[in-house]
């Protein structure tokens, strides 16, 4: 077997109640000759201990030991097995040199740790994704809906990775709660509706459909690559959506989900029936309710017809470009209201704002003859009519009442108090950034020939796959309307109209710049200075450092990279790009502390690229590395993704790097991490065969499982090195195979595109932090396998684990996604991909003690 022996994952000594943890024997630290010294102590009873010596100024100078004492597997050395501990100190600091500060020393022992939720980064709720981004990019505001109560429902991808989001503001854009992913703390039953694991406290966590780019719970509203539109409906308390399949989902504003007899079941229009994906429709597609509350009108949408390979726009059937259709709420049975001249329509196909490329239904634009609806109180209907460049009024027979010329018509909304016509105007296609999204105003659409106010320009186009369009929606506060426009690009601007002037008052990119980061799929810290480093997925990394302020600022960092590492001891900075996302060019080292982070050249190579290339692989949701690290001399390992550890060691005579492979995993699959103490003990995450401590809650979760395209969770292996670490080469032997393993469930994977690879750490005491995202769950082992303690619950934004704003309180400390974790002396640090943020957790100990030398 490649893996032995197998270490399972005990669990922590069980706490008496009645029994607190103390010292029968408090800590020493003995000088004995040649400046070396022996710490003693002992417990009362089994726990968790660390012990660290430390200078005249309280810096750890070596993280002598560390383990849980009592525990189901012995400690790990130097610790011994018992309650009642002697461990010599050889006067040497982690590197294996003397102390560069002077004495006196003194020993420091901490027992009993537990953790708390100390400060949270991100999850602003106003961030939502609004990067350029090309042709693999569908992500963006998918839904904008205004309610009679005031509140205003907006729908979007969060991230460049795609969690989806809905969220409720009120009518000038304050943030409220959020609806999608759902909340903590409701009745499970009221959930199960989603997709749900039940733990046995009856606390419950979301299920996903997949992991690539995280989508929360098995319903329709995040398929792949896409996401569930809003469908406005008149009820206050619930949201209707449709999916690309053109299937329909209720959901309750509280985040909660109706039984399947209250669901709105079927396809959004279902007689005749009209399907979305890659062989039945395309265009844009917009919905507005009749004034009688029982039917809605329907528009943008079309059906489409094979014609050899491509697809192209039907020009016969029901479901033709340039209509209307009214459509039944119960049944949903569509009518035809109004339709254009058939030939215009079909003869205008490249003439819309955008480019129609025959190829593929990746390359259907969201561009129709006939674009929004809305209607006024009287019944009359007002149509984006792209093909004629204007907005047509048409009464309740579908007379044209008038025109009022607009070019690139989008979105339309009439004022129910002024009744004032709004009127988002889009342009642009693929790739190009030469597009715009702009807004206009008809004070009066009886008589205006043009426009009263324009505001032109509010964002760039991009990519418009799909059924993607603009959105505005009005909210009547007095004597004043607020008008909500919301674009990928925007994402979401809210106007107070007086009647005099629009003034910008709610901008959600501009209260979303604080964060900056999207992605929060890679997390390293400084161990020096207790900086987090967050990457966005795709070539940037942003610095948390002020973790004293109420919201920590993001500052990007002035190096590309998808991945980095860190080396606390000589202050480099390492990244696997150096360059272009697409350079690929290995991995580079620059200086951490000098502004700018400039190159750190290697001798007088000129370059500070030090290794070849390390496969990263970019692919329709982001970019992802299998994992690499460098150790405390200078030494690296990293695992490409089709199973090769490769070793690099050299001098700084010559770049790049030889290279050595160490182990072969084997084929495409599933990898997790690369890591090294500071002994040179190196750590991989490798899948093993079949999990032996799936949760029970997740039995049938493939996730769990790794049943369905090789998903599933890894176990973390250990390499000792053959060679020294002052010999500043850990292994001029390949080794013979790992020295331990560990069986938890780190993960899982899901390989279906690429890997975003679940980051564990190995801190200065060589302990063990990894995720289990999917759970969600952080667990601490030390190097013997003993947990130390765990902690984790379903939890979406608005849980703050008893912080400000704590909306939703949970029993634990509150994750959506946890996938990468690190780990200094005082905190556990975790990046949670489904709610956008970085959690600072303090750890606490029962006990802390020291002594100085005799």
């Amino acid at each position: 077997m490649l893996i032995l022996p197998l270490l399972a994952a005990a669990e922590p000594p069980a706490a008496k109640p009645d029994l607190k943890l103390e010292f029968t024997r408090p800590p020493t630290l003995t000088a004995v000759t040649d400046g070396k010294a022996t710490v003693g102590f002992a417990l009362n009873a089994a726990a968790d201990v660390e012990v660290a010596i430390l200078d005249a100024a309280g810096k750890v100078v070596r993280h002598l030991a560390a383990g849980v004492l009592g525990g189901q597997n012995p400690p790990p050395p130097p610790l011994a097995g018992g309650l009642e501990q002697s461990i010599a100190w050889d006067g040497l600091d982690d590197y294996g040199q003397r102390p560069a500060a002077a004495g006196p020393f003194s020993v420091r022992v901490r027992a009993g740790m537990s953790v708390k939720l100390e400060r949270i980064a991100g999850g602003n709720p106003h961030m939502f994704f609004l990067g350029s981004h090309g042709d693999h990019g569908r992500w963006g505001i998918t839904g904008l809906e205004v309610k009679s109560d005031g509140k205003v429902y907006v729908s979007g991808h969060s991230s460049t990775l795609g969690p989806v989001a809905i969220r409720q503001y009120d009518a000038d854009g304050k943030y409220e709660r959020t609806v999608f992913p759902p909340p903590a703390g409701k009745d499970p039953e009221a959930m199960k509706g989603w997709g749900i694991h039940i733990n046995d406290d009856g606390t419950y966590m979301l299920r996903f459909n997949r992991l690539t780019d995280p989508s929360v719970s098995t319903t329709l509203i995040d398929p792949e690559l896409g996401m569930a539109r809003l469908m406005p409906t008149p009820d206050v308390h619930r949201l209707s959506l449709w999916g690309g399949g053109l299937d329909l989902l209720t959901i309750n504003t509280d985040g909660t989900i109706p039984p399947a007899a209250e669901q709105m079941r079927g396809l959004l229009a279902a007689d005749p029936p009209i399907r979305g994906g890659g062989d039945s429709a395309a265009g844009p597609v917009f919905t507005c309710l009749a004034p009688d509350g029982k039917s809605f009108y329907l528009s943008g949408v079309y059906g489409l017809t094979r014609n050899g390979r491509n697809w192209e726009p039907a020009k016969e059937g029901f479901w033709l470009d340039g209509q209307v259709w009214k459509v039944d709420l119960a049944t949903r049975k569509a009518t035809p209201f109004f339709a254009l001249d058939a030939k215009a329509v079909a003869d205008s196909f490249a003439t819309r704002g955008g480019k129609w490329d025959k190829s593929s239904l990746g390359g259907v634009k969201s561009y129709s003859a006939l674009h929004g609806v809305a209607v006024d109180k009287e019944g009359r209907l007002f149509v984006a009519d792209r093909l004629d460049k204007c907005v047509l009024v048409l009464d309740k027979d579908a007379k044209e009442i008038r025109r009022l010329p607009v070019e690139y018509p989008d979105a339309v909304a009439v004022s129910a108090r002024t009744g004032a016509l709004y009127v988002t105007t889009r342009c642009g296609c693929e790739g190009s950034g030469a597009g715009s999204v702009g807004l206009v105003k008809f004070d009066n659409w009886q008589k205006d020939d043009k426009p009263s106010a324009a505001l032109p320009n509010l964002a760039h186009t991009w990519y418009t796959d799909g059924f993607k369009h603009s959105y505005v929606a009005l909210c009547e506060k007095g004597d004043a309307t607020n008008v909500w426009v919301a674009w990928t690009e925007l994402p979401v601007q809210v106007y107070r109209d007086d009647g005099k002037e629009m003034k910008l008052v709610s901008d959600f990119r501009a209260l979303a710049a604080e964060q900056g980061c999207w992605g929060f799929d890679r997390l390293e810290v400084d161990r020096a200075t207790e900086a987090a480093y967050v990457g966005d997925d795709h070539s940037t990394y942003w610095k948390i450092a002020d973790w004293n302020a109420r919201q920590p600022a993001f500052v990007k960092v002035p190096v590309a990279a998808t991945s980095i590492d860190i080396d606390p001891r000589n202050r480099y900075l390492f990244s696997n790009i150096g360059g272009s996302v697409w350079a690929k060019r290995g991995i580079a080292r620059f200086f951490l502390d000098k502004e700018g982070n400039p190159p750190a050249n290697f001798g007088d190579t000129g370059s500070n690229v030090f290794t070849g290339k390390l496969w990263t692989e970019w692919c329709f949701t982001g970019n992802g590395d299998m994992g690499w690290a460098v150790a405390a001399n200078g030494n690296l390992a990293g695992m490409d993704q089709r199973g090769h550890l490769f070793f690099f060691q050299g001098t700084d005579a010559k770049v790049p790097w030889d290279e050595t492979e160490l182990a072969n995993f084997g084929g495409r699959g599933i990898y997790g991490g690369v890591r090294f103490d500071l002994a040179g003990n190196l750590y991989v995450g490798h899948r093993d065969g079949t999990p032996n401590k799936t949760p029970p809650a997740f039995k049938d979760d493939p996730f769990a499982n790794q049943t369905g395209g090789g998903q599933g969770c890894v176990k973390i292996v250990k390499y000792a090195p053959t060679g020294t670490m002052a010999s500043g080469n850990l292994f001029p032997a390949k080794p013979t195979g790992p020295a331990k393993a560990y069986d938890v469930n780190l993960g899982a994977f899901d390989v279906s595109c690429i890997v975003r690879t679940p980051q564990f750490n190995v801190d200065a005491f060589g302990r063990i932090c990894f995720p289990t995202n999917i759970q969600p769950r952080v667990t601490l082992l030390d190097n013997a396998g003993n947990e130390i303690l765990h902690f984790g619950t379903w939890g979406n934004r608005d849980s703050t684990g008893g912080l400000p704003d704590d909306l939703v309180p949970t029993k634990d400390i509150p994750m959506g996604l946890p996938n990468s974790v690190a780990a200094t002396d005082d905190y556990i640090y975790v990046a949670d991909m489904v709610n956008l943020r970085v959690l600072r957790i303090r750890k606490e100990f029962a006990l802390t003690a020291g002594a100085k030398g005799q």
